[in-house]
């Protein structure tokens, strides 16, 4: 019942040493987040002492250094998926099998994104110190994988789709991670730099929101707002002051998260069924059918003037 695509995948990766170092650098960065964060909690203190109640910023620290490490590895992870397969000479035996075009992209893609969840799992040890103080609850840490899987399928839909168009994984892995760029911090000069010009105190509208939803970043403040009752997003980008807002922008600026996730899903699954789109053999076919009928037709022209 599994995808033959993944289930090679996963056999292959278990052998090789790359997705363990990997797995021990994501769990030495948690590890180092919590162990500084301990560190300078207890030492700042005037009598070295340690409030329990500040461990809910661990949990922003932790989920932080995951998102950001996710948002990362991700292009690195699944844009040399397809383009891999092109440079190792084995994409057409791919082809030539019973799966389809979208199998072999959704088998690449969950393969990425199962490695992805064994990163998350794996970091579950160093976030149960925030449930030892009981900061935060466990159905805030699921809300939060969730919403690093959502960020991690967009990112990997996206990366797929280079992988297909470009023959070379450096240049597909540079694209995603210029994209990634734009969306994290293009977005956020969208925003500010209009605000700069009118003026921070001025309230935001619903054009600030729709440049700000592509955001990863936003998004991911947005639920620790909603998580933690900060309001950090909100402060920054959405003043309620001055002026008067239609009640779905200020829904929506309390909720960008949810927003978000349905965006991360909708826009990753677009990539997908490109990248399906891209490497089907039957679409190959039609155009080169199509480039073959087009000179042939040109020579015949050209064929019927020499003779007149």
């Amino acid at each position: 019942m599994i995808n033959p695509v993944l289930r090679r995948e996963a056999i292959t990766s278990l052998r090789g040493w790359k997705n363990y170092a990997v797995l021990t650098f994501y769990l030495l960065m948690m590890t180092l987040g919590a162990g500084i964060f301990f560190y300078t909690s207890v030492f700042q203190s005037y009598r070295f002492g340690f409030d329990p109640q500040s461990v809910v910023y661990l949990y922003v620290v932790l989920a932080a250094i995951q998102m950001a490490l996710v948002v990362l590895s991700v292009p690195a992870l699944t844009a040399g998926s397809i383009s891999g397969e092109r440079e190792r000479q084995t994409l057409d035996l791919l082809l030539v099998t019973k799966l389809s075009p979208f199998s072999i992209v959704i088998g690449k893609l969950l393969s990425s994104m199962a490695f992805v969840l064994l990163l998350i799992v794996s970091t579950l040890p160093v976030f149960s110190i925030v449930f030892y103080f009981g900061s935060v609850g466990i159905g805030n840490l699921l809300t939060m994988i969730c919403f690093t899987l959502t960020t991690a399928f967009m990112l990997g839909g996206i990366s797929i789709f280079f992988s297909c168009i470009y023959k070379r994984t450096v240049v597909s892995i540079m694209l995603v991670y210029i994209i990634t760029g734009a969306l994290c911090f293009g977005t956020l000069l969208l925003v500010l730099l209009p605000m700069m010009v009118r003026g921070f105190h001025e309230p935001s509208d619903a054009a600030t929101l729709i440049k700000l939803l592509p955001n990863p970043g936003v998004g991911f403040f947005s639920l620790i707002d909603n998580q933690i009752g900060s309001n950090i997003l909100q402060s920054a980008f959405f003043n309620y002051t001055q002026g008067a807002k239609s009640p779905f922008v200020l829904w929506a600026s309390g909720n960008l998260w949810i927003l978000h996730m349905v965006f991360q899903v909708v826009v990753g699954s677009i990539f997908v069924v490109l990248a399906a789109s891209l490497i089907n053999p039957v679409r190959e076919h039609k155009q080169k059918g199509k480039t073959d009928a087009t000179q042939k037709a040109k020579k015949e022209k050209k064929n019927k003037k020499s003779e007149e």
